[in-house]
């Protein structure tokens, strides 16, 4: 089965409030980065109950819509912290003399315990797909 995309180009520019460029010379690699996402919030759903068609997308509304939300904040996200793979949050404090670089907390000494695969996911999509009951709040998806 082919990997299902949530979003097209035109719903991410709704999403984020902003009109198709013209003209829009990215539109490739928009829908390749709306493909990623879409990798992403499936990945979150593996144990969600939904109906679907035969392709495997929701047959109900709401659910299409809050996947097509998550999708874009998804998107959105790689855009803002430009990793697409969550590699850059796996590399650590990085000190040079007395500036620490990539840590948490007031020293920056903190490490991340995250893994690159949570590091990847959006927040805000988090929140759209358990708003929408597609992920459970008594668990820790991140």
């Amino acid at each position: 089965m082919a990997q299902r995309t949530y979003a097209t180009p035109s719903d991410y520019f709704d999403f984020l409030g902003d009109e198709i460029p013209d003209p829009f010379p990215e539109k490739k690699q928009l829908e390749a980065m709306l493909r990623r996402a879409s990798i992403v919030i499936d990945g979150r759903l593996r144990l969600a109950v939904y109906n679907t068609d035969e392709d495997g997308y929701p047959t109900d509304a709401d659910v299409s819509e809050a996947l097509k939300d998550a999708t874009c904040a998804q998107a959105d996200w790689f855009e803002n912290t430009d990793d697409l793979t969550g590699a850059e949050s796996q590399q650590g404090v990085v000190k040079i003399g007395s500036v620490s670089l990539g840590g948490s907390g007031a020293t920056g000494s903190a490490s991340s315990t995250k893994s690159a695969a949570d590091s990847r996911i959006s927040p805000e999509a988090v929140e759209i797909l358990r708003n929408a009951g597609l992920i459970g709040s008594a668990v820790n998806h991140w």
